[in-house]
């Protein structure tokens, strides 16, 4: 901490049940004369010792408290002290908990134990926040910044008074389905939360007035639009403009009660299915039964406490077929799945057909944790199994596709002609359903209907589309009759197919056309040589309000108005002459949004004359890219200005300390000079970076070999005491952007500017393979610290405390990912690192943004992106 006169006292507010925690903290901070430290255990007291006139200059607080957690707690702070030094501790890394504290606007972020110097650390950071809230004073109107602060936040925070909403966070408006924040303001808490639940007028009252509060409660939050969604309420009180409030924290877990009710159901069809279902452990010795469902106790006659603990091998009797033991086993010891049919008997001794399939299921690690079973009484298929056989003869030589199947649906038969249009054998099919050619194109009505039919004894007779195994799609006309015994029990079905995809395959080519483009994210539509709308798909027509039936009665003129159709006349006109147009324009609508659409137009030529009949338009809302790129290039420019002029003013100063004041006072001030030019220095890798992710780059095929000299050159004029080799082919070509440049020379810069040594060695290996270049830069330096490697290289997450050695790295990792290649450290021999970047030699076209490329330099104006491309 500073030395006395410095400042006034630190007051410190630390909130933990941790008495050990607290202790700490207090031991550490007493050393320091100007601290003083009170401690308590709950968000609710710590809310109170706010509310006092005592003043608070830090808060320290654990994430795990007894009534909430320490980001619920420092999101209230915020609500009324914007600017409060706020440093939250955890007990362990979380990715999530670190999200979610940064967008509340923690000032640091710790994790207990991980590090030794972790109190000194608590302490200077203490001091270091402490002076700059100091320093910058009340700069920011505190509701101003209060507000922004929760629409950072992920949750819906809500501020209240007197049973009214006085102002709903980002998160809230679209949890409520609202316009916007003031469509809330000044709404009644009970016309979202029902009063019959938590919240009640008298309990409104009694939190604001500080007598209870509410912790993590389940209810219902009714949104604007009258839909329900289940949610998690904290409520406190706060001082909101000065005056008792109440915030509330509101967590949606529609997703997460959802997911239970869709555990429960599964369980319930487990137990509820109509085949036998087992579950054997398999990491014990055997592989006991831990579960057996109600249809394979009724198949077994065995009661589930006379299963459980014990191998289903316990069904096996005399007949049972050996080589289907050993097949079963096979498969379980190479952790297979597998199904056979063989011979097993009830606990009274009676035997049974039994159809077995045995499938591993593993955990997230890939280890075999369980084997599931499926149990079915096949008895009856066998014996129909020998009943068909008198009829293969009679359909052998058929030209038609004959199926017999037993009354499940299993494929007992299949005649040549089967084999010659599915293009399966028939040892493929047998045992098998018609699922195995079943192409999912038709509904589950159709074969309900089907199934209704044929089970009533009656013959069905309808069109299926099936799949061969190719993949390729055939059209059958078909007709299934059901085969009954003696007693006209329906015991089997043959099915008659006759192919008839050659006439069907016109109009599924017109069926998967109009589905593709009804269905379409874009907006889509077509008109003639007059301007007449020939079609325009569900997209189109939502976002114009406009029906399908009366489409082809209007024109673009009707639908768009007279001035935007000012506009777009001549690139439509443009595109009747045979040219493909591409151009951005933004569209406005009543009482919404303006929208910014990426527009092609594309000639609709004949397909026998060539002449162009209409114009096909496609329009792509960009409007989220548009933002993303604007807010990504105001935060660049104003971070840059505001960092450099910040800079500017320090390094002066300290340049103007450098030079009046001692020896020990100057060094420091070179040290700062130092520093702050470092940060000038990042601001520009910072910029670079920025270039490289806001701007739509595509991956193609480059010549490479000047990108690797140039850096080279440049280089070693620049720091002319290292030796920096470079071996490489004449040519190299890789399939890459421009940007790679960059990376190299970002790499070189960093083994020079790194280096411990007078005269650095720099090794440049470049290698052509069938597939990849690779380039290999080698240096006899420090190394890369190995926490970077990970952290760059994917394998291992950001940790709270973690601090890189520069942008520059992340700047070669972002463009050679772009680049659709791979970064990778090795450790030099005998010393240094080896980083290697390789790179494909072939590209799929695809932009690296996942967005079509803009059609103007970022730099230009709204009029020119509303230009012709």
């Amino acid at each position: 901490m500073p030395p006395d006169g410095d400042r006034s006292d630190v007051h410190v507010l630390a909130v933990t049940a941790d008495t050990e925690y607290a202790e700490r903290i207090g031991a550490r901070l007493s050393s320091d004369g100007d601290v003083s430290l009170e401690t308590v255990r709950t968000v609710e007291e710590a809310l109170e010792y706010l509310a006092t006139d005592t003043p608070v200059d830090c808060i320290v607080s654990d994430h795990d408290l007894p009534d909430t957690d320490g980001v619920a707690f420092l999101e209230a702070v915020r609500a009324q002290s914007p600017n409060l030094p706020f440093i939250l501790f955890t007990s362990e890394g979380n990715e999530r908990i670190a999200s979610r504290a940064i967008s509340a606007d923690v000032t640091d972020y710790l994790v207990k134990e991980r590090h030794r110097d972790q109190w000194d650390r608590l302490a200077d950071l203490i001091d270091a926040s402490v002076t700059y809230t100091r320093a910058q004073g009340n700069l920011v109107e505190s509701e101003t910044r209060a507000k922004d602060v929760l629409n950072a936040a992920h949750d819906t925070i809500a501020i209240v008074r007197d049973g009214h909403y006085e102002f709903v966070n980002d998160a809230g408006v679209e949890l409520l389905n609202a316009a916007s924040s003031a469509a809330v303001v000044g709404m009644p808490v009970a016309d979202t939360i029902p009063e019959d639940s938590l919240l009640s007028t008298d309990q409104l009252e009694d939190i604001q007035t500080g007598d209870r509060s509410l912790d993590r409660s389940e209810t219902r939050l009714v949104g604007l639009d009258g839909n329900y969604a289940s949610v998690e309420v904290t409520a406190t009180r706060i001082e909101w403009s000065d005056e008792p409030a109440i915030i509330l924290v509101v967590r949606d877990i529609t997703r997460q009660k959802a997911r239970k009710r869709e555990l429960a159901l599964k369980e319930r069809v487990m137990d509820d299915a109509p085949v036998g279902i087992t579950i054997a452990d398999a990491t014990q010795e055997d592989h006991p039964l831990v579960y057996a469902n109600d249809r394979f106790q009724e198949l077994t006659g065995y009661r589930e406490d006379e299963l459980v603990g014990r191998n289903p091998r316990m069904l096996q009797g005399a007949l049972t077929d050996g080589d289907r033991v050993a097949e079963l086993r096979e498969a379980i010891e190479t952790e297979a799945s597998v199904t056979v049919e063989l011979s097993n008997y009830r606990k009274d001794g009676t035997e049974f057909w039994n159809r077995v399939t045995v499938a591993p299921i593993v955990d997230d690690s890939g280890q075999v944790t369980q084997y599931v079973g499926f149990q079915e009484d096949v008895t009856e298929h066998r014996e129909h199994e020998r009943s068909l056989r008198r009829f293969r003869r009679a359909v052998e030589s058929a030209g038609n596709v004959i199926i017999i199947t037993d009354t499940d649906g299993t494929i007992e038969y299949v005649n040549p002609a089967f084999e010659s249009v599915t293009g399966y054998s028939s040892e493929e099919a047998i045992g098998r359903t018609p699922r195995l050619f079943g192409s999912g194109e038709m509904s589950d009505e159709y074969y309900e209907n089907l199934w209704e039919t044929v089970l009533a004894g009656e013959v069905w007779n309808g069109e299926i589309v099936n799949q061969r195994k190719s993949g390729e799609l055939y059209h059958a006309r078909e007709t299934i009759a059901p085969l009954t015994d003696d007693e006209g029990e329906v015991t089997a079905f043959v099915a008659i197919q006759t192919d008839i995809t050659k006439q069907k395959e016109r109009e599924g080519q017109l069926q998967q056309y109009e589905r593709a483009i009804e269905g379409a994210n874009d907006l889509i539509c077509a008109t003639d040589t007059d301007h007449n709308y020939l079609f325009a798909n569900r997209g189109y027509r939502e976002y114009h309000d406009i029906e399908q039936a009366d489409v082809t009665d209007l024109t673009p003129e009707d639908v768009l108005g007279p001035d935007v159709w000012e506009t777009v006349q001549p690139h439509l006109d443009r595109a009747l002459d045979g040219d493909s147009v591409h151009y951005r324009m933004e569209r406005s609508r009543p009482d919404r949004s303006d929208r910014t659409f990426d527009v092609r137009y594309y000639p609709l030529e004949d397909g026998d004359t060539g002449e162009v009949q209409g114009v096909v338009a496609t329009l792509r809302d960009v409007t989220p890219q548009k933002d993303r790129e604007r807010q990504l290039d105001v935060l660049d420019r104003v971070l840059r200005h505001n960092l450099r002029n910040a800079m500017s003013v320090i390094i002066g100063n300290a340049e103007l300390i450098a030079a009046e004041a001692g020896e020990e006072a100057g060094d420091l001030a070179e040290s700062i000079i130092e520093t702050g030019e470092q940060l000038l220095g990042v601001t520009e890798r910072e910029r670079k970076i920025v270039e490289v992710l806001s701007q739509v780059r595509l991956v193609r095929p480059l010549e490479i070999s000047d990108f690797i000299e140039r850096p080279v050159r440049e280089l070693r004029q620049r720091a002319p005491e290292a030796t920096i080799d470079l071996t490489m082919p004449d040519e190299v070509h890789a399939a890459t952007i421009p940007q790679i440049e960059q990376a190299i020379r970002e790499l070189l810069e960093n083994a020079i500017d790194h280096s411990d040594r007078a005269e650095p060695t720099i090794t440049v290996t470049v290698e052509s393979r069938p597939e990849t270049v690779v380039i290999d830069i080698a240096d006899d330096g420090p190394g890369i610290p190995a926490q970077e490697q990970t952290v760059l290289a994917g394998q291992d997450e950001i940790d709270p405390l973690y601090h890189g050695s520069g942008l520059g790295l992340w700047l070669v990792n972002w463009i050679v990912t772009h680049s659709d290649g791979t970064l990778t450290f090795e450790e030099n021999d005998p010393r240094g690192s080896l980083v290697r970047l390789t790179l494909p030699k072939t590209h799929t076209d695809q932009q690296l943004s996942g967005v079509e490329p803009p059609t103007v330099p970022p730099d230009a104006t709204d009029d020119q992106a509303g230009s012709d491309t």
